[in-house]
């Protein structure tokens, strides 16, 4: 009779817990995400910032990720603060100004069950890079300076991204 009391609290407790993760789940899948797929040969750091209404640019408004050096492909997953419906986003790939190339293969967007999605290279449909990024066709990625002793690049959102942000946070009911 014990054994049988047992089992049954552990298969309980499993259920409780699968429960509990569901609804983690729920919650985190109503706040937005970026996805970054990239090789990041130097230690680093990106931050995403999120344009809200009514507001600027501003560190206050953007979430920090460590990228540690590797030639393989990595993927970040940044989870901006919950409620936070961005109208723009703006993705800086780094603060070490020694990080001279990346390779950037993905820069997409997650809401509930919506996806932006700029795999594969698509990102440049929605992200456009500043003046401290540009192509370099000899490493086949991107190549990153500093310009008048300034190091700062990042790639922004484009129109095309705002009315797609826009579109996933009102969808037309049908």
């Amino acid at each position: 009779m014990n054994s049988k009391s047992f089992y049954l609290y552990i298969i309980l407790f499993f259920i409780v817990s699968c429960n509990k993760k569901t609804e983690e789940d729920k919650v985190l899948n109503n706040s937005f995400s970026v996805i970054i797929e990239g090789v990041f040969v130097k230690n680093d750091k990106v931050q995403v910032f999120y344009l809200t209404e009514g507001k600027d640019w501003n560190d206050e408004n953007s979430v920090i990720s460590p990228v540690y050096a590797s030639s393989e492909m990595q993927k970040l997953k940044i989870d901006f603060p919950e409620k936070m419906i961005p109208k723009n986003i703006r993705v800086d790939v780094g603060e070490n100004e020694y990080q001279s190339n990346i390779t950037l293969k993905n820069i997409s967007v997650l809401y509930k069950n919506d996806t932006i999605s700029g795999d594969n290279d698509n990102f440049k449909i929605y992200f456009y890079p500043n003046e401290f990024i540009t192509w370099d066709p000899v490493y086949y990625g991107y190549k990153l300076s500093k310009i008048n002793n300034s190091y700062d690049p990042y790639f922004m959102g484009n129109d095309l991204l705002i009315d797609k942000l826009e579109q996933i946070k009102n969808p037309t009911k049908e």
